[in-house]
C-alpha cells in the first residue's frame, strides 16, 4: 500500500498592522471606565473627609476643646475623634484614652501583620527549597504545614483586629451621638457608621449644630482672667515739713445773763447846758 501524505503550511508574516485596529476602541472604553471609577472614588473620599472634618471641628469647638483644628489633620483626627467621646465607661472597666487607642491601633496591626507576612514568605521559600530536594518528604511536609499555619494566623489576626477596631469605633461614636440623640438612636447611628462609608461623615456634619441632650452639656470653664503686668514699686516719698502747731485760742467763759429786775435803771439824758451869752 502506498501511503502518500503531504502537508502544506503557509505563514503570512505580512499581516497589516491595522488588523488590530478593532481592539483600540475596546481599550479606550476600558480605560475611560477605569478613570471614571478612580475619579468617583477620589471625589467620594474628598467629600467624606471634608464633611467629617467640618462636623468634628464644630462639635469640638462647641465642647470647648483646646485644639479643634486637629479634625482636619490626617491621623491626628483619629485621636481627636476619640477625645470628643471622652472616657468610655464599660461594666467593670473603662477606657481612659480612647483617642490614643484609635490612633495607635492601626499602626500596631500593620506592624504585627508585616512581621507575620515576612515570616510567611520565608516559610514559602523554605517549603519550595525542601520540595526540590528528593527524599526529604518530612522537611517538605513540615514547611508546608508551617506555611499553612502562618496563613491561618494572618486570617485570625486580621479578623481579630477588624472586630476589636470596629467595636472601639462603635463605642466612640455611640458616646458622641449620645450628646445629640436619645433612646436607641446613638447605637443605631454607630453601627451604621461602621457599616456604611459616608454615613459617619454625614451624621457628624448634620449633628454639629444640634442642641446637646440634657445631661450631656459640656462643662466649659470660663476663660482665664487677663494677666495684669506687674506694677513697679513706688519709691517712698519723704514726709513734708510740718509747721509748728498753733496753740489753741484762750477760752473765756461767757458773762452770766443779768436778770431784768437786777438791771440798773436807765438814766435820762441830761439837757445840754446853754452857755451864758449875756453882756457884762
Amino acid at each position: 500500500m502506498n501511503y502518500d501524505y503531504s502537508y502544506g503550511y503557509e505563514y503570512d508574516f505580512d499581516r497589516p498592522m491595522n488588523s488590530y485596529a478593532g481592539a483600540e476602541p475596546v481599550f479606550a472604553v476600558v480605560m475611560t471606565i477605569y478613570l471614571v471609577i478612580i475619579a468617583a472614588v477620589l471625589i467620594f473620599s474628598l467629600v467624606s473627609y471634608i464633611f467629617h472634618s467640618v462636623g468634628m471641628y464644630t462639635i469640638g469647638k462647641r465642647m470647648g476643646k483646646k485644639y479643634p483644628w486637629l479634625a482636619f489633620i490626617p491621623f491626628a483626627r483619629d485621636y481627636f475623634q476619640g477625645d470628643l467621646a471622652g472616657e468610655i465607661l464599660l461594666k467593670n472597666k473603662k477606657i481612659k484614652s480612647p483617642g490614643i487607642w484609635n490612633l495607635i491601633l492601626p499602626f500596631i496591626y500593620s506592624a504585627v501583620l508585616g512581621v507575620i507576612i515576612v515570616i510567611f514568605f520565608v516559610g514559602v521559600i523554605l517549603a519550595v527549597i525542601a520540595a526540590e530536594q528528593p527524599g526529604n518528604t518530612a522537611a517538605m511536609m513540615g514547611s508546608f504545614t508551617g506555611v499553612l499555619m502562618l496563613y491561618i494566623l494572618i486570617f485570625v489576626v486580621a479578623l481579630a483586629y477588624a472586630a476589636f477596631y470596629m467595636t472601639l469605633k462603635i463605642l466612640i461614636n455611640k458616646q458622641i451621638y449620645e450628646c445629640f440623640t436619645t433612646g436607641s438612636m446613638p447605637l443605631v447611628h454607630s453601627v451604621l457608621s461602621s457599616a456604611l462609608p459616608l454615613y459617619e461623615a454625614i451624621c457628624f456634619f448634620v449633628l454639629r449644630n444640634r442642641d446637646f441632650t440634657p445631661g450631656h452639656e459640656p462643662h466649659i470653664a470660663p476663660p482665664p482672667a487677663p494677666s495684669v503686668p506687674p506694677v513697679p514699686p513706688v519709691p517712698p516719698v519723704p514726709p513734708a515739713h510740718q509747721a509748728d502747731p498753733v496753740p489753741p485760742a484762750h477760752h473765756t467763759d461767757p458773762a452770766p445773763p443779768v436778770h431784768p429786775a437786777e438791771q440798773p435803771p436807765a438814766q435820762e439824758p441830761k439837757a445840754p447846758v446853754q452857755p451864758d451869752n449875756k453882756p457884762e
